[in-house]
């Protein structure tokens, strides 16, 4: 006689499904780690979009000789993808692969900025 599919999963002991949801986490979790290059990416445009947005027009507006060096400066910026700045933050960080995430260090001069990569969302760590 056959056994219905409803009372073989039943008969299962309850954390088996549970553990099989689990793992499905993460395996996702590791198959949506982001890439040394996702991260990349994403900090030289967020640094780029602060310096436009918050650095240059402060430096700009002063009435002073390194504002017209400054002009130039931000022009590049608007103008050209932030190449120079992704090959900045590929040098200056190490990633650690954790299996479920990646811990992302980035050494610049003013602090070290931490991030955590997990199912493709990068997260900045405040520590």
């Amino acid at each position: 006689m056959k056994v219905p599919l409803l009372a073989q999963v039943m008969a299962r002991p309850l954390w088996w499904g549970g553990g099989a949801f689990l793992l499905l986490g993460i395996i996702a979790a590791v198959l949506t780690n982001p890439t040394p290059a996702d991260y990349q990416r994403r900090a030289a445009a967020e640094i780029n979009t602060f310096l436009l947005t918050q650095v240059c027009p402060e430096i700009i507006n002063r009435d002073s000789a390194i504002a017209q060096v400054a002009l130039e400066v931000c022009d590049q910026l608007e103008s050209r993808p932030a190449e120079d700045i992704e090959r900045y933050i590929a040098y200056n960080t190490q990633s650690y692969n954790l299996g479920v995430a990646t811990l992302f260090v980035t050494e610049l001069p003013i602090d070290t900025v931490w991030s955590l990569g997990l199912f493709g969302q990068i997260i900045p760590l405040t520590l």
